[in-house]
């Protein structure tokens, strides 16, 4: 009794430590990258880009073959006089060409590379947004709930003071009203806290039933008096950046290939005849192809001039990137020393400002001095801005999470 005892105590320990296991948001970024599908196939694409360039050198086949033949035309196999050939053929291409096709089959792979960054940068921008909301919606869900608790003892209260003839029965309805639209409040926040927590546990190619807690220590980073970026900044180290650059180092090495058109590739046969109770002869021929006269080099020659068009054009859609990118940081530097400013404001003032005039209020009306309307509108000043500050911690995490995405930080 005692054994079966321990064993189903121990159990329970272990479910309890599974059900409350604490994630960081550190931890949640880790399983993103060892875990989301999305991610670990570019590790394929890369091997794939890489494995093409290991045949980037290679020949064509070489040929074989056989020939039959009669002079003069008879079929007349007795007169002995038809011979029989066989033949080899090889192709040789151009060693340049080779070498230039196995360095733009290289490019390949770091754009796959590139692309990796990108999107792990993406989806771990995306995680901190959804860890930021729940964060919030769980700071809102604590708020909504001490203010129904703090409603049902006021309603109490109002209620014993009906019973010696000294309550308001409108408030009292009033107040209980409030009370069922916190409630209902309360419900969608913790619906909220469900839906969040079922998409970062899709991130994490994780049970999407998964539950877990927050480590909500130092969540918010010092970001203040960040320098604005000049137009010279041109954030080169940024994946989609880099990205672009190999797409335009990539084509380059296109052209360069296309441009080898000009050069000439190369091919060796070598035949052997036999003639029935005749002499044997063989022939050993040499070819090369002349790419450079004029109805053959102005295909190509016209594609290295249309490369060259595509090149300066990736080149402008860069520096608009860069353009954009700047504004798009020094737009979010400005929104977070704004709401630095906003929840400092908050914490200092307006909340414990609020917090005194309904405490005042309340007071007086437990005392008797008081009216249940002015408790009420006291309350609802009140909740209004512990909101509102939860809704500016709600956007300076938004504006810390972008920021972080602009600049890849981890």
């Amino acid at each position: 009794m005692k054994k079966e005892l321990s064993i189903s105590l121990i159990f329970y320990v272990l479910l309890t430590t599974v059900n409350a296991q604490v994630l960081r948001l550190d931890s949640v970024l880790s399983r993103i990258e060892k875990n989301n599908p999305a991610l670990l196939s570019y590790t394929n694409k890369i091997n794939s880009a890489n494995e093409m360039v290991n045949g980037a050198k290679s020949w064509m086949p070489p040929m074989v073959g056989t020939q039959l033949g009669d002079n003069p035309y008879s079929f007349d196999f007795s007169t002995n006089t038809y011979q029989l050939m066989i033949f080899a053929q090889q192709d040789i291409p151009n060693g340049k060409k080779l070498v230039a096709k196995e360095n733009y089959m290289k490019s390949f792979a770091t754009i796959k590379g590139n692309e990796y960054s990108y999107w792990k940068n993406q989806f771990f921008a995306h995680a901190k947004e959804k860890y930021y909301e729940r964060y919030v919606t769980e700071k809102k869900i604590k708020v909504l709930k001490d203010n129904v608790s703090l409603m049902q003892n006021m309603i109490k209260i109002s209620e014993k003071q009906m019973a010696t003839g000294m309550g308001d029965l409108g408030s009292i309805y009033k107040m209980k009203a409030r009370l069922a639209d916190v409630q209902s409040m309360l419900i969608h926040e913790e619906n909220m806290v469900k839906s969040l927590t079922l998409e970062m546990n899709y991130l994490m190619n994780a049970d999407l039933n998964q539950q877990f807690s927050l480590d909500t220590n130092n969540l918010i980073k010092d970001y203040k008096n960040i320098p604005m970026l000049g137009s010279k900044d041109a954030l080169e180290k940024r994946s989609d950046i880099q990205k672009m650059n190999s797409e335009i180092s990539s084509m380059k090495l296109n052209q360069t290939l296309t441009a080898m058109q000009s050069k000439p590739d190369y091919s060796t046969r070598f035949e052997h005849s036999a003639v029935m109770n005749g002499m044997s002869t063989y022939a050993v021929m040499f070819s090369m192809t002349i790419p450079i006269v004029s109805w053959s080099s102005k295909g190509y020659k016209s594609e290295v001039k249309a490369m060259d068009f595509s090149i300066h054009a990736m080149e402008q859609d860069k520096q608009s990137m860069i353009n954009m990118a700047n504004q798009m940081v020094n737009m979010l530097i400005l929104e977070l020393n704004s709401e630095y400013a906003e929840i400092e404001n908050y914490t200092k003032n307006v909340i414990p400002a609020y917090k005194k005039s309904f405490d005042a209020n309340l007071l007086a009306y437990s005392q008797n001095t008081g009216d249940l309307m002015k408790v009420i509108l006291a309350w609802d000043d009140l909740q209004m801005a512990q909101m509102e500050y939860l809704k500016h911690l709600g956007v300076l995490l938004k504006a810390q999470a972008e920021y972080e995405r602009e600049m890849e930080i981890r």
